[in-house]
């Protein structure tokens, strides 16, 4: 059992109140009692152990980003898978390939991309295995699992714990690290390096005019 602010990894219980997509945040005021109490259950959960992992899937999200600057906690829930692809496109060789929400090897999600980004992500929120190789910790691999245990399988190394049910595994996600830096309000090292700013990679991702909760 591990909250989210454990060492070795992130817990997943907080998949079922994860607070507003990227599309729900543009329904400017709506509920926002509600976004308020929700991002501070969600902030509370990450603070203690929390265990009942249920599966990879990523809030409902209907419109794109909007601005909640009373309560960044539920933009960040929103807004760090985003992050988190980019980290893992610059540490981890992830290449998505041709989407509206890439220019180059950058991530950039606007109104209109925001939807296909959320689309690709519940495809790729899982550790894996996927047809892609990446290179995690140095090891190459076909699975997108930060932070695991790595045993080596022929010419590729596998994380210890595989299984889609299983906590260990899910507890490498990406999914689960963007919730961890969601509560913690820092990017996670084992995914970008200690150094990377979340603000700034905020900016780069949703542009500068977007609000920043980092």
């Amino acid at each position: 059992m591990l909250g989210l602010g454990g060492v070795a990894g992130p817990g997943l219980a907080l998949g079922g109140v994860a607070g507003p997509g990227l599309a729900e945040r543009g329904q400017t005021r709506r509920g926002a009692a509600l976004l308020a109490a929700l991002a501070v259950a969600c902030v509370t959960l990450a603070s203690v152990a929390v265990a009942g992992c249920s599966g990879f899937a990523m809030p409902p999200k209907k419109k794109p980003h909007p601005t909640y600057a009373s309560n960044p906690a539920a933009v960040r829930i929103a807004d760090a898978p985003a992050l988190l692809v980019q980290c893992a496109i610059r540490t981890a060789g992830l290449r998505p390939g041709s989407q509206s929400w890439m220019s180059g090897l950058t991530v950039h999600i606007n109104s209109t991309n925001a939807i296909e980004f959320q689309n690709w992500f519940r495809t790729h929120d899982a550790p894996g295995p996927y047809p892609e190789t990446f290179v995690i910790d140095g090891h190459r691999t076909h699975y997108l699992a930060f932070g695991a245990r790595w045993v080596r399988k022929g010419a590729m190394w596998v994380p210890a714990h595989t299984a889609r049910n299983s906590p260990q595994a899910e507890r490498t996600s990406l999914y689960a690290w963007s919730l961890w830096a969601a509560a913690q309000d820092r990017l996670p090292a084992v995914v970008f390096a200690p150094s990377a700013d979340a603000r700034q990679l905020q900016a780069e991702v949703f542009g500068s005019a977007a609000s920043n909760p980092w």
